[in-house]
């Protein structure tokens, strides 16, 4: 089991982010795939999931405060979702400020305190996400079947409570409007 308040391991968590490593975890939806949410994290993740190109990514974090940098080009629409549905499976989806568009898609803040023990551990607070699977294959479903999947990775495998297993809603927004792109543990009333 993971020690998230083990210094020498925090330490060793955040050397192997800066040097463009790859992470698992679990959520309040299913497991994940993270790393520092910059070009080289970005290229880390979809080098090891085989995930094309076109595909983006979202960045996570464990509160609204220090995912809100990356949210600075965003309607108003969506600070209101934010603060409605936050924590939670909702990920919002527009480009994300200061980063390259292209890559990141959208933001998050699981409602799962594992993970925001993670994020309250890591520098800079956020983490630039995916679900732990190869690309097109099923979501793997235990810290085991990661390992054996991507075994040159930090498994984070504190997790207290079970998952949801259900993935997040996405909602895409266009200024003000709406656009569900895939149902999922959020009914956006």
């Amino acid at each position: 089991m993971t020690n998230l308040h083990d210094v020498a391991f925090i330490a060793k968590l955040n050397n192997h982010l800066k040097s463009g490593g790859v992470i698992a975890f679990p959520t309040d939806t299913v497991w994940g795939l993270g790393a520092l949410p910059t070009r080289v994290g970005a290229d880390a993740l979809f080098e090891i999931k085989h995930r094309p190109a076109n595909k983006h990514l979202i960045i996570m974090s464990d509160s609204l405060v220090h995912i809100k940098p990356y949210m600075a080009n965003y309607p108003a629409r969506a600070f209101e979702l934010a603060q409605k549905y936050w924590p939670g499976a909702l990920t919002i989806g527009v480009p994300v400020a200061g980063t390259d568009s292209m890559v990141f898609g959208g933001v998050r803040v699981p409602n799962y305190k594992p993970f925001m023990e993670l994020c309250s551990v890591i520098d800079g607070h956020c983490l630039a996400t995916t679900s732990a699977n190869i690309s097109g294959q099923p979501t793997l479903q235990s810290a085991d079947e990661i390992r054996k999947t991507f075994p040159n990775i930090i498994v984070i495998d504190n997790a207290f409570e079970p998952m949801g297993g259900a993935p997040s809603t996405v909602a895409v927004l266009d200024g003000d409007n709406i656009n569900i792109v895939r149902a999922g543990g959020v009914v956006i009333e």
